[in-house]
């Protein structure tokens, strides 16, 4: 099995964005040398400016410590850590003539794989169209490497389609790591009857999957915990592009949405002839509705996720098209205290032809699984401290995860974090339940600049 050079990706990204960016300022023209507005949001949600700011450039970001140590061991992974990070994230915002230029970027030395690393997290240049007349003024673009998200679940992604770093999430890192960056190029259009926005990344971005680096995973074919530190590298992988909409449209207090994508599943969970992981085709046509209701916000969403390569679902190589529900009502229960309830549902089409064509029949899973999720969230002493908690249960698979988090922050310079990362589950192979051996406990220190 290939292993693919993470250290190619990030030495070769930095040119391919680098050389969107030049070809874009070439073209659009000069930088103001005249002091820059500030920004406000107008009608149509876009962003406009007045002529006061006396800067057109803006520099910040932070250094942050972060550890993590496993609660139990794991026999399969050969150290104890989770997260042993030290990183550097430098932010910078550049004001052109009618646009602007944003970068992000991470650098840092993880510990637990003993690499040093760039993340471009963000490197876009962002406008209005209005160069297209009267009526470009309804449309503005954003290119580059970014970070993208709809959708209306808290920790359920059935729409959003965009990669996710699982590694970091179940390591705890911040949760804004939990959304990964893709070079794309977003166009949205705003319009009386509705909105649109269409995204286009001309290269296929996966997720960052649980692979064996940090955590080991059940591996149904060899019955067993595995850690096989891999990664899918092309052609296993594809190079081809995705593609994604939503159309949306509030009325009164409540939101409407469709969305449509076109591209590959994002985790390696299709299957070679010659058993070797790889990205099978999806298709996901979905909607969602958010209103308010009572003393709180209520959203409901659907995804019909069409498995290209497996109409009839006999293949057992390539995951079975699903449907999937979320419902979900969140509000203030008492002062300061937060709350949520969701309920998701995946049900699994073609069931049957599935288990009669598997190579690990026991090992599948149930045809309709349900989980719920509740989150508790509190701020106190002046929201200088947060309590966080969030717990998925299934009761189909009698499996969970629970997120207990602590933020301290009593002035804008620094934050303290801390928090556990339990898995609990009956079954090694159930979806959770793989991942008992990876309970851990992680603190983070972050000094802003």
């Amino acid at each position: 099995m290939s292993r693919f050079n993470k250290e190619d990706m990030h030495r070769l990204l930095p040119q391919r964005v680098l050389s969107i960016v030049i070809f874009i300022v070439c073209v659009h023209g000069e930088v103001y040398s005249k002091p820059f507005p500030e920004q406000y949001e107008d009608d149509w949600g876009m962003i406009d400016w007045e002529e006061e700011s006396e800067e057109i450039y803006q520099l910040s970001g932070f250094l942050e410590m972060a550890s993590g140590v496993r609660l139990s061991n794991d026999p399969i992974i050969g150290t104890d850590k989770t997260l042993s990070d030290l990183r550097l994230q430098v932010q910078f915002n550049y004001d052109l003539q009618a646009s602007q230029f944003s970068f992000v970027s991470d650098a840092y030395f993880d510990g637990v794989l003993e690499h040093t690393k760039i993340n471009i997290r963000e490197a876009t240049w962002e406008a209005r169209l209005g160069l297209l007349g009267a009526w470009g003024n309804r449309f503005d673009a954003k290119v580059g490497q970014q970070v993208l998200t709809w959708g209306t679940g808290d920790n359920v992604f059935l729409n959003d389609l965009f990669p996710k770093d699982f590694q970091s999430f179940f390591a705890g890192r911040e949760v804004e790591y939990l959304k990964s960056p893709s070079l794309s190029a977003k166009v949205s259009a705003y319009f009386d009857v509705f909105n649109l926005d269409v995204v286009l990344t001309p290269e296929f971005e996966p997720d960052v999957y649980i692979n064996g680096d940090y955590f080991s995973f059940f591996l149904p074919t060899a019955a067993s915990q595995v850690a096989l530190g891999f990664d899918v590298t092309p052609p296993l992988r594809p190079q081809s592009p995705e593609y994604a909409l939503r159309l949306y449209k509030s009325v009164g207090k409540s939101e409407y949405a469709g969305y449509f994508y076109s591209g590959f599943h994002k985790s390696p969970n299709s299957i070679t002839q010659d058993y070797g992981p790889t990205f099978s085709s999806l298709n996901v046509y979905g909607a969602s509705f958010r209103t308010t209701l009572g003393n709180g916000i209520f959203n409901a969403e659907f995804a019909y996720y069409d498995s290209v390569d497996d109409e009839n679902g006999d293949k057992p190589l390539v995951p079975n098209g699903q449907a999937r529900w979320l419902l979900g009502y969140e509000q203030e229960i008492v002062g300061n205290l937060e709350g949520s309830l969701q309920l998701h549902t995946e049900s699994i089409l073609d069931h049957q032809a599935l288990i009669q064509n598997s190579l690990t029949p026991k090992f599948e899973p149930k045809q309709h699984r349900v989980w719920f999720s509740q989150r508790l969230r509190y701020k106190g002493m002046q929201q200088a401290l947060v309590l966080n908690a969030f717990n998925f249960y299934s009761t189909t698979d009698q499996d969970g995860y629970l997120k207990v988090s602590a933020e301290y922050s009593p002035v804008d310079l620094w934050r303290l974090s801390g928090g556990l990362n339990i898995f609990y589950g009956k079954q090694p192979f159930t979806f959770w339940g793989q991942f008992e051996d990876a309970s851990n406990l992680f603190v983070r220190f972050r000094y802003f600049y």
